[in-house]
């Protein structure tokens, strides 16, 4: 069975024409057709499988375009959406120039690929080394107990959510 979660960290560098090389391991992954998106956090780029895009695209789809806040993060992600991307013969995908404008991923530029489970996330290197080095102890702590206690489980073996 292939394996499907993105785990890692792959530097590479942006070509004159705006591809990136996908290491083998993250292709196998994403298969022959995938797409590219905003992340979770809206502060980068991902690469989805196929399902995975599929799924959250139903959710986000049946958010009313009526809730005026929610239209606009519709929008921040779907108009950053390129469905049906695949690498070519030599494992290069190109980036739409616009996200490559958007996200200061120009030729040269080092790019880090991030396994972040579901996703692989394409952050331009040194946005992602400031990115680390911000969060501070106090912060690390935080993100651990908000997992922890929501995520994962508790002595009755039900997560927060599950209790609730």
């Amino acid at each position: 069975m292939p394996e499907t979660e993105f785990n890692g960290r792959s530097l590479l560098t942006v070509d004159s024409k705006g591809r990136l090389f996908l290491p083998q391991t993250y292709r196998d992954i994403l298969g022959e057709k995938f797409v590219l998106s905003l992340s979770e956090d809206l502060k980068t780029l991902a690469f989805y499988r196929s399902e995975t895009w599929q799924s959250k695209s139903e959710k986000l789809r049946r958010i009313p375009e009526t809730d005026r806040k929610a239209h606009k993060l519709l929008r921040m992600v779907f108009s950053s959406t390129y469905p049906s991307l695949s690498a070519d013969a030599q494992g290069r995908v190109l980036i739409p120039q616009a996200m490559r404008q958007d996200f200061a991923l120009t030729e040269g530029t080092e790019v880090a690929l991030v396994g972040a489970g579901s996703t692989l996330e394409i952050w331009n290197a040194e946005a992602l080394r400031q990115d680390y080095s911000r969060i501070t102890d106090e912060e690390a702590d935080d993100m651990l107990d908000h997992v922890y206690s929501k995520y994962y489980l508790s002595e009755n073996g039900r997560t927060q959510n599950e209790q609730q």
